[in-house]
């Protein structure tokens, strides 16, 4: 790889990890003690997924820049756990917002099957 290009990837990964930094500013101001009881159980939820994918994908990069085939490393299966965490948060998220399961079936009172168990809850009490 020519100077040039080393140099052009180097300034690009500069700008990324710049922009990475910003982003996360208005995060990482505060401690974490202090933010978390501030945010719905949703977004509790969301925000430590994202802080544990987030240092377990660094790690992964870690490997990889040193060399260690990061796919049979333990590490990979943090990352696998932490998303499918994430996949479920989504469901409970689209649950909570749409009334939708997540198989697509929307949560419905079924009026005469309530309509039953009172009236035969008020019958056996006599």
């Amino acid at each position: 790889m020519s100077e040039q290009k080393l140099s052009k990837h180097v300034d690009q990964f500069t700008l990324a990890v710049d922009q990475v930094q910003r982003s996360l500013e208005p995060i990482l101001k505060q401690p974490l003690s202090e933010v978390l009881p501030k945010l719905s159980t949703i977004q509790r939820c969301e925000l430590e997924a994202l802080v544990a994918y987030s240092i377990d994908t660094l790690f992964w990069i870690y490997l990889k820049i040193n060399g260690v085939p990061a796919k049979e490393h333990p590490v990979m299966k943090e990352l696998q756990r932490v998303q499918r965490y994430i996949a479920k948060i989504n469901v409970a998220k689209n649950t909570q917002s749409t009334g939708n399961d997540g198989n697509g079936r929307t949560m419905q009172l079924d009026k005469d099957a309530a309509d039953r168990f009172i009236k035969n809850s008020l019958s056996s009490k006599r």
